[in-house]
């Protein structure tokens, strides 16, 4: 016997509120999200979660999916990028690259064949999984987190909460410009947008009772703060700071602009994108981690599926103060970073100091 799905995922601004979705019939089918995800990250983790879903089948599963990232990734080049140890072949980075070696672990031993089919042609199976991928969204979007499928045999395998993609995730700021479904599409060079909430509901998972950096002397930092990426956002896919214009150009940094580069923070720090954190960092960097390790460094362990609440910015007259809490499952902190322009004459805003203080 042999398993027919369809596989699709749906993101609204991409990067912006985004679901995926697996789907058989009516009764068996499933579907998650995020706050901020791509239509990428969105497809690939429906293949993900239907691989998972039928592991202890036995049977083969054949994939209908209307990406053709999704199913060149999988099918093509992810054999490629694992032959040349996880590189490809012009040596730029593997976008979702974590994603995809679970992608390649869950394949082992299976026989998997992928179809292509157009999106929103009628075909009843895609049309279903397109669905449940942008209900997903949407509910991320209205504020509210949606409730998972049966699962496979009817029966639900994980609380409601914002997928967690729970092994090691990426987990992205909105783009007034909808993806069409098949189109690779990579993340915006420059992100935006005003201090409102950017807060999700807390998601009722168990968090990973400690995790463990490594200050700048060398000392252990012990906190509630998970290792591995959140959900929250999807910094796999994030790309590089765009470069500013001469500073004579461009009008001075304002409270906006220091509420878009802590957003950037937030979602680079959350999926443990290290090379975008390193591009907001100078000399004058540190950071002051719970139990009050430090290090020069942005990147380490962070919450899962955080609630980020609302960032308030404050002008100290050529650098600028923000604030908000991250709460989770069992825990919150207060976040706060000093941005300052760069030496280096450029416009843009570095952190020279953040700091995460755990609060009751």
């Amino acid at each position: 016997m042999t398993i027919t799905a369809a596989a699709d995922g749906s993101s609204l601004g991409n990067p912006g509120p985004a679901g995926w979705a697996w789907y058989v019939d009516e009764d068996t089918w499933d579907a998650g999200g995020w706050p901020q995800g791509t239509n990428n990250l969105g497809e690939l983790t429906a293949i993900l979660r239907l691989l998972e879903a039928t592991a202890e089948t036995g049977e083969e599963l054949h994939i209908l999916a209307d990406s053709q990232y999704a199913i060149n990734v999988v099918s093509k080049w992810r054999l490629g990028w694992k032959k040349r140890g996880w590189t490809k072949a012009d040596k730029k980075p593997i976008k979702n690259l974590e994603l995809i070696q679970e992608i390649d672990r869950a394949m082992e031993g299976r026989r998997v064949t992928f179809e292509w089919v157009k999106g929103h042609a009628g075909h009843h199976m895609n049309e279903r999984a397109d669905d449940l991928a942008r209900a997903c969204a949407e509910a991320y979007q209205a504020g509210r987190t949606p409730e998972p499928g049966p699962g496979f045999g009817g029966g639900a395998t994980r609380t409601t909460q914002p997928d967690e993609h729970a092994t090691s995730s990426t987990a992205p700021d909105p783009r007034d410009v909808t993806p069409t479904p098949d189109a690779p599409v990579d993340e915006p060079t420059s992100r935006g947008g005003s201090a409102d909430t950017i807060g999700v509901p807390v998601a009722s998972v168990s968090l990973e009772s400690q995790s463990t950096g490594v200050s700048a002397t060398g000392e252990a930092i012990t906190s509630t703060f998970r290792s591995h990426p959140s959900v929250f956002s999807a910094p796999t896919e994030a790309s590089e700071p765009a470069h500013a214009a001469p500073a004579s150009s461009v009008s001075a940094p304002t409270t906006e602009d220091a509420v878009a580069r802590e957003r950037e923070f937030i979602l680079a720090w959350t999926g443990g994108d290290e090379e975008a954190l390193a591009a907001m960092t100078d000399e004058r960097t540190t950071r002051i981690w719970p139990g009050g390790g430090a290090t020069t460094t942005l990147a380490g362990p962070s919450p899962a599926s955080p609630a980020i609440g609302r960032i308030d910015a404050h002008d100290l007259g050529g650098a600028f103060l923000t604030r908000y809490r991250v709460r989770w499952e069992g825990g919150a902190s207060l976040e706060s970073s000093v941005w300052a322009p760069a030496t280096s004459g450029e416009s843009r805003l570095i952190m020279v100091h953040h700091q995460s203080t755990l609060i009751s």
